[in-house]
């Protein structure tokens, strides 16, 4: 807001703004961000490795430590990596964690810095698009982000960084092209592009801000507008063309990425509102947070009464964003359509290799955010003229209760993502149709087995295998499957029966052939039948051809190596 002077001569001076309080100011805004979302995460760095850090981490140890930077640009990425798609920049941050050290609070420590810049590029953003007298409510903006529990997913493990990287790399963009900086704004695009390939939304939302005139630029002819929108743009385009062409074709991934959920295009087009109603609820109600939704939604035909209610949710939604756009909050409509917008990516329009995720929204919270604090300081705009101070204090009360909350269900949910066993049976008490929490509680299972060598949790352990096969076909996730297949056949050799392990383990080389671990259970398997030979055959193919081994094969290993 501004104070206008009218002096005697007539002619009105500049306005003068009004000083703002502390914390609006940019800088001050910035450390209460930083700070809050470092407290808000303390607790997450003391968690151990969970869910895909043990495959692209752990599994992976020996590349990441290698500095074989030049590999992320080779085809021998996807056998040294161990990731399923081409994402050099996050597997170089993993390497650049990797050389200071393998520890898991190294690797989380990092996500969190990547959280909290784009927390601030959040704030950044809204900055630039709120009006001048509401710009001090960036700050809400900010703290929703850094503090909302969906985030916990991407920042609690780091196999999943490239939803941060993305969101950064893709804030980023925006921020500088709206400054003029094209050539850093074009770097920062193609940064975004190969951590994640959602990045591709970033000149859209760049075209939406053109064309609603978000960036502040005066009106011009709509043909002079639309040259200069296609001159700015032509760049971007470009250098999605080579990034796909690189993706699909020298970096393409050997073998298929991932099945449609529901078996087809059409099949899982019917699932999708589902998908999305639940994801604009977990923006007001984060609660239960699941790690594993497959299973969780029904694709292909089905009851409609299901589907017509949750196409009624997003059709809220949308009549939500109109009537933004009707009363004039172009601010506010902005970001309710960022959040749209920004989740087609990963809504299996092609398909990827789970229905949904709570990562996926980590790039369309951004959106949220921006509408958040756009409503937030038009609300407090109205309760300042005529003053009502109660109500103000009132609705200052309840957003700090709200990130409150959130802070506190946090905490819980780091508490969730403390080590494999914890995460999986919390995962399975949301979701029992989680054929990969099944089949990872029966891991933990085996592990126990394994220790201790009781019969009880060995059968335990087989029977969370076997109900995860029944819960997802191979061809679904053939890497889940092996790894499915891999134990099931462990637990069966463990409980002597020889031909229902090998069964197992051979469909598990099957599905994923350069894998030494159902090799190795292959060659216990061979020790418990008496063929050494054999037995010393399956090891060396493990060890020697397929290694170098992983703490786990090293562990089946010394099951039986002394003793061939």
């Amino acid at each position: 807001m501004y104070n206008r002077r009218i002096p005697m001569g007539g002619r009105p001076e500049a306005p003068a703004p009004v000083a703002l309080p502390w914390w609006a100011a940019p800088r001050a805004a910035a450390a209460i961000v930083t700070a809050a979302a470092i407290v808000a995460y303390a607790r997450a760095l003391g968690n151990g490795f969970t869910y895909d850090e043990g495959l692209v981490i752990l599994g992976a140890q020996r590349f990441l430590q290698s500095a074989a930077f030049g590999t992320l640009f080779s085809p021998s990425y996807f056998s040294g990596s161990l990731e399923g798609t081409w994402r050099p920049v996050c597997t170089f941050t993993y390497m650049l964690d990797a050389m200071v050290s393998m520890h898991p609070a190294v690797f989380k420590a990092q996500s969190l810095l990547w959280h909290v810049g784009a927390a601030l590029l959040v704030m950044t953003l809204v900055r630039r698009l709120l009006p001048e007298s509401r710009r001090r409510y960036a700050l809400w903006a900010g703290l929703l982000f850094a503090l909302h529990p969906v985030t916990a997913e991407t920042v609690d493990n780091a196999s999943f960084r490239e939803d941060s990287l993305v969101t950064v790399f893709t804030l980023a963009t925006l921020i500088l092209a709206l400054d003029g900086r094209r050539r850093l704004a074009l770097l920062t695009f193609a940064l975004g592009l190969l951590s994640k390939e959602s990045a591709v939304v970033a000149p859209a939302l760049l075209a939406i801000l053109r064309i609603g005139r978000f960036d502040g630029a005066p009106a011009r002819p709509a043909r002079a507008t639309a040259i200069a929108l296609l001159r700015e743009l032509a760049p971007f385009g470009a250098i999605a063309l080579i990034y796909l062409g690189l993706r699909f074709g020298p970096m393409r991934m050997p073998g298929t990425y991932a099945q449609y959920p529901g078996g087809s295009f059409a099949g899982t087009l019917i699932g999708l509102p589902a998908i999305w109603a639940h994801d604009i609820r977990l923006l007001v109600w984060p609660w239960p947070l699941c790690a594993d939704y497959s299973g969780y939604f029904r694709f292909g035909p089905q009851p409609w009464g299901p589907v017509l209610g949750a196409l009624a949710v997003v059709a809220a939604y949308l009549g939500l964003v109109l009537f933004a756009l009707r009363r004039g909050a172009r601010v506010v409509a902005l970001g309710l359509g960022w959040f749209l917008l920004t989740l087609l990516p990963v809504s299996n329009l092609l398909p990827i290799p789970i229905p949904a995720a709570e990562r996926f929204l980590y790039l369309p919270l951004c959106g949220i955010a921006l509408a958040a604090a756009a409503s937030f300081g038009w609300l407090m705009e109205r309760l300042q003229d005529p003053p009502a101070p109660v109500a103000r204090r009132l609705a200052l009360v309840l957003g700090a209760g709200l990130l409150g909350a959130f802070a506190v269900v946090l905490q819980l949910r780091h508490g969730d993502w403390r080590n494999d066993q914890t995460l999986w049976l919390a995962t399975v008490a949301v979701n029992p149709r989680s054929c990969g929490a099944q089949s990872a509680v029966g891991g933990n299972l085996l592990s126990r087995g394994m220790a201790s060598g009781e019969h009880d949790v060995l059968l335990a352990s087989e029977a969370r295998e076997e109900l995860a096969l029944s819960l997802c076909a191979d061809d679904s996730d053939p890497f889940r499957a092996a790894a499915t297949y891999t134990r099931l056949g462990a637990a069966r050799a463990l409980l002597d029966d020889r031909a229902g392990a090998r069964e197992a383990l051979i469909h598990a080389i099957r599905l994923t052939p350069r894998n030494p671990l159902p090799v190795v259970w292959l060659g216990y398997q061979a020790y418990r039948e008496g063929d050494t030979n054999a037995a010393a055959d399956f090891l060396k193919h493990a060890i020697i051809d397929l290694g170098p081994p992983d703490g786990t094969v090293a562990a089946v290993a010394q099951l039986y190596v002394d003793k061939i």
